[in-house]
């Protein structure tokens, strides 16, 4: 039997306790009060033309112009990574 399937029917076979530790007919919900932010603020200047650029470019493909960045430099660092 393989690792996956191993965990498959350990996981299979814990199924039924889970009434032991969770209350089906009244649930609430969790809260994880010391979770910390997995993400950072940074501040980072560029030209205006720059910032417009990436702006025009973001409401093009519809989505909010940090996220775009945040993809543009994810593919930069792999590509790099690949070299």
């Amino acid at each position: 039997m393989s690792k996956r399937q191993d965990e498959a029917a350990y996981l299979e076979s814990q199924a039924d306790r889970l009434e032991e530790f969770i209350d089906f007919d009244n649930p609430r919900p969790g809260v994880f009060p010391k979770l910390k932010p997995s993400t950072s603020r940074v501040t980072l200047r560029m030209p205006s033309w720059l910032l417009d650029e990436l702006k025009r470019e973001a409401n093009r493909r519809d989505v909010p112009y940090q996220s775009l960045l945040k993809v543009v430099l994810a593919d930069w660092i792999k590509k790099q990574n690949a070299a």
